[in-house]
């Protein structure tokens, strides 16, 4: 019995499946695209991803399939006119819905390159309308959906274009300012000198009316979060480009955030961030740049009122000659592209663009009310902070003593099963993959945690003291110019270890001063890596000593280790987003965390057979002989801290518990201010697609309180005027 292959049939039923096929993916991408930004979970990254690189290939295929279906069967085939009816929708799928444009930001930089697949597209899709117009019966409908076809395709090239480095920066720059006419009034200044009048130049400096007015409602703050927040984005969204901000921009902004005492809380600071870096991403990722528009909204309703009347075309029109296989399809297309479009209507009605717009306008304030109590609360960022632990990771044993366990830690009592997945990941290649299974650690750290936290006392938590660390010294040096509002990203630690150590009687005695000191000034990373391994030696009297502590300190240690450890996370998986002033700075970074991995490793090896746990690894550094400095014994070639960052740990032991804690909290307030403070805002950006990072809403609260190189050294606009001195 041989195979018989019919290719107008096999092709068509190919055909339906590719059409079926291009429309679940986008149903798949617009439901789930938008949780890409509040969660930093791998499996609806996976699903976008797959679903963003799939539709587009199989919405090309699909265009390939009709065009070789009509070409060889032409008007014979009873299906010819209904597939010449589906080429739009394919033009329709690949223009995408609104909740994505670009899987990343580097999507947006090839904006040129979906435009020439657009223009080839539609010109495939011409080829096969023209190739069937005579005999097709759905000219009008076929045309119709043509045109949504592309407007929706024109919308995300443009879109694309708008979150392109170039496109955004074009948008901010605005129009060029020369002024004040140097020239006209040195020309007018000589000329009356000339003609023997008694003149003078005066500079008169001041505040604008305007900025001082602008600055007064901020203080105020009887605007929603909303409306506050994109007035605040429209100003300092520059720095998606690496602009600087003007002195008019760092004074209104510290009006909301830092004058208005006790009313602006951590939890308020962070929800306006919160709210700005989700306009952000908007921007960057979705359509936001043609659906806030008002010509954006009209082509938007265009493409839904073309998709309605080809529905009802399609109804009225006589079926007869269409299969019901094609007529159900055809059903699924069009009313399933009316749903997809609804969808997105409900999106923005209910999303923050939306209640912006409302909000600023008195007659529509009661819609904003409305969509406020009828849209599902969601978070906007993932508000979680990724923890790793470096000794848990050397020794092998993921949280095994620390009361948290996950489902797969009960493998980790199965040593041997756990070295054989550990041989079989090395073998593929995937060591890392099943680390970060075990040993990357998400935990919540959110504003409403916040908020909601006993019942309106003051808690302890990172959000809380990263603002108020930043609040106060915002406020120590707004007045003092600009160059000290620089200089605040420079501290890695020794304005802390200062502010906390001066005084102190016992640390001549300790001789505990240079150590420190010393830890914090080497290379940012080294620096880090010290830290980050004391740190957690440090809270080895917690376990073996039980020590009464008050909830101060406890509450610094708990921001401590999570601070050290998010550190450590970010140095081991997001280089990227720490300061390194070369490629080779960050290359030797990453060498130091792996030799001192390595070492870490080597040691708990020596003791694997009486299986020691986290709490006898901490033990094990604190017991080695460290009376000699590491490099004098070892020399430089080991890129290795770990017993640095021991001797570290024992000269903070020596301090006591208040002291120490404080120290540590402190310095790593200060590493995550300036880690913040020295990356790129394109870097932040590319974060917000993961589900977000405390650094990149650490790095925004700094710039609306005026900490950073962001700005400009001027206080102001210098009026320069024109005085005859004798009359």
């Amino acid at each position: 019995m041989g195979f018989n292959f019919n290719p107008v049939n096999d092709s068509d039923w190919l055909i339906r499946a590719a059409m079926l096929l291009s429309f679940t993916l986008q149903v798949i991408l617009v439901f789930v695209a938008p949780t890409r930004k509040r969660s930093c979970h791998p499996l609806p990254h996976l699903a976008v991803w797959s679903s963003y690189l799939v539709a587009g290939w199989v919405a090309v295929v699909g265009l390939g399939l009709l065009l070789y279906s009509l070409s060889i069967s032409g008007s014979n085939n009873g299906s010819s006119s209904i597939f010449a009816f589906w080429t739009p929708f394919l033009l329709l799928h690949l223009g995408g819905p609104d909740t994505i444009t670009a899987y990343s930001l580097d999507d947006n930089e090839l904006w040129l390159r979906h435009l020439a697949g657009m223009l080839f597209v539609v010109f495939v899709a011409l080829v096969v309308f023209f190739s069937s117009v005579t005999s097709n019966p759905m000219v009008t409908a076929t045309v119709l959906v043509f045109v949504a076809g592309v407007i929706k395709y024109g919308e995300r090239i443009y879109s694309l274009y708008s979150g392109s480095v170039r496109g955004f920066r074009d948008k901010m720059l605005g129009e060029p300012n020369p002024v004040p006419n140097y020239a006209k009034l040195m020309t007018e200044f000589e000329s009356k000198k000339n003609a023997g009048l008694m003149v003078e130049i005066i500079v008169v400096d001041g505040e604008h009316k305007e900025v001082l007015e602008q600055a007064e409602v901020m203080k105020n703050g009887r605007k929603s979060v909303e409306t506050m927040a994109y007035e605040l984005f429209a100003m300092f969204r520059v720095l998606f480009v690496n602009l600087v901000l003007s002195y008019k921009e760092r004074r209104i902004s510290q009006a909301y955030f830092l004058d208005r005492g006790d009313v602006m809380t951590a939890a308020a600071a962070f929800e306006v961030v919160e709210v700005e870096l989700g306009f952000l991403y908007d921007m960057a990722y979705t359509k936001a740049a043609v659906s806030s528009t008002r010509r954006g909204c009209l082509l938007r309703f265009v493409a839904t009122a073309c998709l309605v009347v080809a529905v009802v075309l399609f109804v009225l029109m006589d079926k007869a000659g269409v299969r019901h296989v094609d007529r159900g399809v055809t059903y699924v297309l069009l009313l399933g592209g009316v749903a997809i479009d609804v969808a997105g209507y409900l999106m923005l009605l209910s999303s923050d663009w939306t209640l912006a717009f409302l909000d600023g306008k008195p007659k529509l304030a009661w819609l904003a009310r409305v969509a406020r109590a009828v849209r599902l609360p969601t978070r906007r960022w993932s508000e979680r902070i990724t923890k790793m632990n470096l000794i848990r990771y050397s020794l092998g044993k993921p949280e095994e003593d620390a009361g948290r366990r996950c489902w797969c830690c009960r493998w980790t009592t199965i040593p041997r099963v756990v070295r054989c997945l550990a041989w079989v990941a090395d073998m593929v290649g995937v060591r890392e993959i099943l680390d970060d299974f075990f040993f990357i650690r998400h935990e919540p750290v959110s504003c409403r945690k916040i908020k909601d936290s006993n019942k309106g006392k003051k808690s302890i938590d990172v959000l809380n003291y990263v603002f108020d660390g930043l609040r106060k010294t915002a406020n120590e040096v707004r007045y003092s110019g600009g160059k000290e509002m620089k200089e605040v990203c420079d501290y890695r630690g020794g304005e802390g270890i200062i502010n906390e150590l001066v005084g102190d009687i016992q640390l001549m005695e300790l001789n505990v001063n240079d150590v420190v000191r010393d830890s914090v000034r080497r290379e940012f990373d080294e620096s880090l890596l010290l830290w980050s391994v004391a740190t957690d030696l440090c809270s080895h009297r917690r376990r073996d000593i039980e020590v009464p502590r008050n909830g101060d300190i406890q509450g610094l240690m708990s921001i401590s280790e999570t601070l050290s450890e998010y550190m450590l996370y970010l140095l081991a998986r997001r280089p990227e987003m720490l300061p390194a002033a070369t490629a080779t700075a960050a290359g030797i970074g990453l060498l130091r965390y792996r030799d001192t991995r390595a070492e870490a490793r080597r040691i708990f090896r020596s003791a694997a057979a009486w299986d020691p746990t986290h709490h006898d690894a901490q033990r094990m550094l604190l017991e080695v002989n460290t009376s000699k400095k590491p490099a004098v014994v070892k020399g430089d070639e080991s890129k290795s801290v770990l017993f640095d960052a021991c001797i570290l740990a024992k000269a903070l032991l020596q301090l006591g518990d208040d002291t120490m804690w404080r120290v540590v909290a402190g310095v790593w307030r200060e590493m995550l201010v300036h880690a913040a403070g020295r990356c790129h805002g394109s870097t932040h950006v590319r974060q917000l697609s993961r589900g977000g990072e405390l650094i990149t809403m650490v790095w925004f609260l700094m710039a609306h309180m005026g900490i950073g190189d962001m700005y400009r050294t001027q206080v102001g606009d210098a009026n320069a005027k024109l005085v005859v001195l004798d009359q």
